[in-house]
């Protein structure tokens, strides 16, 4: 709309121009009154137009700059800077290959961390979300990810594994804990599933199955502790 303006409004000064031959005025005026330098009128709007194209320029370099940086920022936890749900949807949705499959989804359930939170306050829940990150990235390999799935909730990305690393990284996740202080029980504990996700096309029921089995296991840790 906005390019449909400036040609229109463009054709229809070229037209009234081309009438009053607005050049020629300019001239003839130039020539009768010396004293007001109006010959300089054109060199000074060829700089002028020459200066605010510059200008439009550099402000459209900054606005783009300042885009890809709220676009990077809208894609990472505002706490701990990891990928949040936005960028693993982004990723899960719009950036899978087929070199990817089978590709393995882990879910984490981090147990205590509201708790936690509630206890303790708001800045211990937030440094406690920082080492649930550091801990989980810790056991990861550099073509895996993991990222913020919900709250309390973390999702592992990784592509094209071997069922001994899917069990491997499954079990080394599941036995981490974080304790607030030294010699003391264990305040955050793990429960993660996983599910193995043959092609594209069956992501969708792959991330239901993930969270049925979140779910259950869930509800069978709350039963025996």
């Amino acid at each position: 709309m906005d390019l449909l303006f400036v040609v229109l409004s463009t054709l229809i000064v070229f037209v009234l121009m081309g009438n009053v031959d607005m050049l020629e005025m300019i001239y003839h005026a130039s020539r009768q009154h010396e004293a007001w330098e109006l010959d300089e009128l054109v060199p000074s709007g060829v700089y002028l137009i020459m200066a605010l194209c510059f200008y439009s320029f550099r402000r459209w370099h900054d606005v783009q700059i300042l885009s890809r940086l709220s676009e990077e920022q809208s894609l990472r936890h505002s706490i701990t800077g990891y990928p949040n749900r936005r960028a693993l949807d982004r990723l899960l949705l719009g950036k899978l290959r087929n070199t990817d499959f089978p590709l393995t989804l882990l879910m984490i359930d981090a147990l205590g961390l509201r708790q936690a939170t509630m206890n303790y306050g708001l800045s211990m829940g937030d440094e406690l979300q920082e080492k649930i990150m550091q801990q989980v990235s810790a056991q990861l390999q550099h073509n895996e990810l993991t990222g913020h799935w919900s709250s309390e909730q973390l999702m592992v990305f990784a592509p094209a594994i071997s069922d001994d690393r899917r069990r491997e990284l499954k079990q080394a996740i599941s036995n981490l804990h974080i304790s607030l202080t030294p010699d003391a029980p264990a305040d955050i504990h793990f429960i993660c599933v996983s599910v193995v996700v043959e092609s594209l096309e069956r992501l969708q029921l792959g991330l239901e199955q993930l969270e049925d089995a979140l779910y259950l296991s869930h509800a069978r840790y709350i039963r025996e502790n």
